[in-house]
């Protein structure tokens, strides 16, 4: 595949600057050359997703990133980006490396217990003069998180600043207070909770485009996450039977998510 086919296909090229490779030559002086050569992929993809959403707007100092820090980066495995738009923090999202020939990302299982909102896959070449987006998938937190992700399966860069435009509403608790609400009665809220909803509710809003469809995922998502907050068996058939007051309390859930989408929807324009 040439440069600009893969250009066509993945999204726009991040020229890598000499500068950002001479601070990354100071940050790995004392470090030996095994942990070098596992850090400098690490901290190039932070570089370059953070340079890609400079372009639309979105500050992102990648610098704070713990691959970056000369305290931290043998510390973790970790290469998290904090994303804000004017002094709003979006989330957060990892960045991970993905070889030219590799036909899945693979996401560390401690970062996909944490608390980022997409994983993104970053592929530069082999003379790590440019980088690019290949894609990312939203982060949802569940018990047992999916940990890979298959090359064909990774959304488009535009879906991740979709992602990131969604993010900024679902930060307002108002948003959720219906949910909120309903989810008290039948399970523990907490800010893990919260967030674990979230991610739910990003997820299906942007891989589903049918409104009935994408109502139907969310709600069956959030009812399973609502039964792991009190530690149930999610595998069990959902406590929300099919009598007839049980079914009018799993379509009140539904009802609650058609307003929360349509007002998502509106907020997007």
């Amino acid at each position: 595949m040439t440069t600009e086919q893969f250009e066509q296909k993945f999204g726009q090229l991040i020229p890598i600057p000499i500068r950002i490779h001479e601070k990354l030559n100071d940050l790995c002086r004392p470090l030996s050359a095994e942990q070098a050569a596992e850090l400098r992929p690490r901290a190039i993809t932070v570089w370059v997703v953070a340079r890609y959403l400079n372009r639309f707007g979105y500050d992102c100092d990648w610098e704070a990133s713990s691959v970056w820090n000369p305290v931290l980066q043998v510390l973790t495995d970790f290469a998290e980006l904090e994303v804000f738009e004017g002094d709003r923090c979006l989330g957060i999202v990892e960045c991970i490396p993905l070889a030219a020939e590799a036909e899945a990302l693979e996401i560390p299982e401690q970062v996909a217990l944490g608390d980022r909102i997409a994983y993104i896959a970053v592929q530069v070449n082999p003379q790590n003069t440019w980088g690019t987006i290949v894609g990312f998938t939203p982060a949802v937190e569940t018990e047992f998180p999916e940990l890979t992700v298959e090359r064909e399966e990774l959304l488009s860069t535009e879906a991740l600043l979709d992602l990131l435009e969604l993010a900024n509403p679902l930060l307002d608790e108002a948003l959720l207070s219906d949910l909120q609400a309903y989810w008290t009665r039948h399970g523990q809220w907490s800010e893990a909770q919260r967030q674990g909803a979230i991610a739910q509710l990003e997820r299906a809003f942007l891989l589903e485009e049918i409104e009935n469809i994408r109502v139907e995922t969310a709600a069956q998502e959030l009812e399973n996450l609502m039964y792991q907050s009190v530690g149930q068996d999610a595998s069990r058939e959902l406590a929300f039977r099919e009598d007839d007051s049980e079914e009018g309390d799993r379509m009140e859930l539904r009802d609650i998510l058609k307003r929360l989408f349509q007002s998502l929807r509106e907020d997007l324009g």
